[in-house]
Formats: structure tokens, C-alpha cells, sequence
């Protein structure tokens, strides 16, 4: 997995729904991002410093059933790297990274879909999962840029990644979605 701060664009945007910042559908990002970085969080900190972090981040108290804007992740990030020294930011985004995409495979991807890919060649397996990555890029990209790169086994690339874009130093990276996937 590679990530960097190259030039985000809105693809899928209008997919997300109806909000709106100036004038052109704001992006959105799947809400466990947010809950799974929060839990993170309070297995490293405790539950106080998780709830802080979500006012301060200035998170609504309603449970998310449906994609949030991805200005929200970005608060929490931005929040969680000037609570906490970088190294250990970093390791509450990878454990959220983890955490996400367990939540993922065992509730987005169907079971008779999971069974049929452990029952593949990776060599078919991996570009069947690859493709389903591409098409739903939108939920976890934001305003980012998913793309596959490379002959087999590829190399994941997400341009202007939500978790790199105010990173400042290469301590601060990639690391959630190097986890989630």
C-alpha cells in the first residue's frame, strides 16, 4: 500500500448524498474511519480521552448509520496528532486501520463472497477483491484517489489519502489504510 498528499478530486462524491460545502457535493468516507480511530483511541488512552477527542473534534453525539462527511475524519486525525506524540498517533491510526478492515470483511464483504475467495488461487482471488476495492474506493478514499498499479500482485496507491494530507513528516503517514488492508 501506497499513500501520498498528490491532488484529491471529488470521484464519487455525488454517490455520498446530498452534502453540500461551497456550492459542490462535499466527499464522504464510511463512518467507521471515525468509530474505529475513537475506539483506538480508548484502548490506547481510555474512554475519557476518546469522548475529549470527539468534542474537540467537534463529532454530533448521533450513532452514524450512513457515510459522514470525510471533513470529520479529518478533525479527529488532526485532533489525535496534537494530542499524542507522533509514534503513538500513528499507532492508534494503524490499529483503527485494523480494526476497519476487520470490520469490513466480516460485515461488508458477504460470506458465501469470503468463502469463494479462500477457495481461490490468490492468482484469481486477488484481482477479484482488487476490483471490488476499486468500485467502493469512494467510501474509504474521500476525496483520495484508489488505484491498483502494477502487474501481480499490484501495488495499492491512494493519492492524497485523508491520514497523509496534513502529515508534515514521514512519521506521519499512511498507516491507518496500510492497516485496513
Amino acid at each position: 500500500m501506497r499513500t501520498g498528499t498528490g491532488a484529491a478530486t471529488t470521484a464519487g462524491a455525488t454517490k455520498a448524498g446530498p452534502f453540500v460545502l461551497g456550492g459542490a457535493p462535499a466527499p464522504r468516507i464510511g463512518p467507521n474511519a471515525v468509530v474505529q480511530t475513537l475506539r483506538a483511541l480508548s484502548e490506547a488512552r481510555g474512554e475519557s480521552t476518546a469522548a475529549d477527542l470527539s468534542r474537540r473534534a467537534a463529532l454530533p453525539d448521533d450513532s452514524w448509520t450512513a457515510l459522514i462527511p470525510e471533513a470529520w475524519f479529518l478533525r479527529v486525525i488532526r485532533e489525535l496528532r496534537s494530542t499524542l506524540a507522533a509514534p503513538e498517533a500513528e499507532s492508534v491510526l494503524r490499529r483503527a486501520g485494523a480494526l476497519t478492515g476487520d470490520y469490513v470483511r466480516e460485515n461488508r464483504i458477504p460470506a458465501p463472497f469470503r468463502l469463494a475467495l479462500s477457495l481461490l488461487p490468490s492468482r484469481w482471488a486477488l484481482p477479484i477483491l482488487l476490483r471490488a476495492f476499486r468500485r467502493h474506493a469512494w467510501t474509504f478514499a474521500g476525496s483520495g484517489r484508489f488505484r491498483v498499479e502494477g502487474p501481480f500482485p499490484g501495488t495499492l496507491v491512494l493519492d492524497g489519502a485523508p491520514t497523509c494530507r496534513d502529515a508534515g513528516t514521514p512519521e506521519r503517514s499512511g498507516s491507518y489504510y496500510e492497516a485496513a488492508f
